[in-house]
């Protein structure tokens, strides 16, 4: 069956994404990135913008020196038909990487790394045409013995030498924001996903009553997981502690109910708070912050059996700090 809108060779979305995958960061062709993204294409992460090609280009260079041995798992790809020739696709990996190359993450320490990076796509007339990438950098640097709050410190001084600003969290949020609303969401699932945003929101200290399975788990930031709603809630509480009052924006819905599959749910939300309290991320700084989070949630029973949190913690230390 042919995609419509799509080359020939595509018969579905989830082809398209892999084949774009496997391209550009195994196969390393940097000059297939015109074949499958638009031109001009709006690209995200929780504090850059980029609106070129070119720009798009450069950092995936970067990235593929500082990291040039690489292997690429797909685990998941959740998508929603937005149009006729219109594609929404949330993809998550998570690649086994060398740190053989000089460059952002610093001196090669030839470890080998794994990271889980988040990727929304709006695809259309064949082309990607806006994406927002979302990657557990703390979880890079945890893996190559680097404290995330130290490297920060020395990025943001290198920043302020340059003149170069973080933008303000509500510039941030807004970036996060835009595209489709996605799907609705009805009875229980919709139930479901306001407690699970009004967990990340104020008045509560760790995981709110018929949100997670007993056994659940949560693989989060910095390469950690955890098992249990204990376990869970201890994680949680050290992000209440640090923003207490925050509020919660929900971007994009995609809710999938395949058969032989769980129900399987992604979102990409934000959060804006201030950093007035003690907790995960150290005293209090009186600063105004934006959380970028995109989440993969696979229920049983009506509650969350297992959840993939993708936030990037030194995004939020770089706000803090600067």
């Amino acid at each position: 069956m042919r995609l419509p809108g799509f080359s020939p060779q595509f018969d579905s979305i989830q082809q398209f994404i892999l084949t774009l995958t496997h391209v550009v960061w195994e196969q390393k062709d940097i000059g297939q990135l015109a074949d499958f993204y638009a031109t001009p294409v709006v690209f995200h992460t929780p504090e850059k913008r980029l609106t070129e090609l070119s720009d798009f280009m450069r950092l995936t260079l970067e990235a593929l020196h500082c990291f040039p041995q690489r292997q690429v798992l797909t685990e998941d790809i959740l998508t929603a038909r937005e149009g006729d020739t219109c594609w929404y696709a949330s993809q998550r990996t998570q690649a086994r990487i060398q740190h053989l190359g000089e460059g952002f993450f610093g001196a090669p320490s030839g470890k080998t790394v794994w990271v889980r990076t988040f990727a929304d796509r709006i695809c259309r007339d064949g082309l990607v045409e806006q994406e927002w990438l979302l990657q557990d950098r703390a979880g890079i640097l945890a893996q190559i013995g680097t404290n995330v709050a130290e490297f920060a410190q020395h990025l943001t001084q290198m920043r302020q030498q340059q003149g170069l600003e973080m933008p303000a969290p509500e510039e941030l949020e807004a970036r996060w924001a835009g595209g489709p609303d996605g799907d609705d969401a009805e009875g229980t699932i919709a139930g479901l996903i306001e407690r699970y945003l009004s967990m990340w929101a104020g008045g509560n200290s760790g995981v709110v009553p018929g949100v997670y399975h007993p056994a659940a788990t949560l693989h989060g930031p910095g390469h950690s997981s955890f098992t249990g709603e204990q376990e869970i809630g201890s994680f949680l509480s050290g992000y209440r502690a640090s923003f207490a009052d925050s509020e919660t924006q929900l971007h994009h819905l995609v809710v999938r109910r395949d058969a032989n599959e769980p129900v399987r749910i992604s979102l990409r939300w934000s959060l804006l708070s201030w950093h007035d309290g003690y907790g995960k991320f150290g005293p209090p700084s009186r600063k105004p912050v934006c959380i970028s989070g995109i989440s993969h949630l696979e229920l049983r029973d009506g509650v969350i059996m297992r959840e993939y949190l993708g936030i990037d913690e030194l995004s939020i230390w770089l706000q803090l700090l600067s």
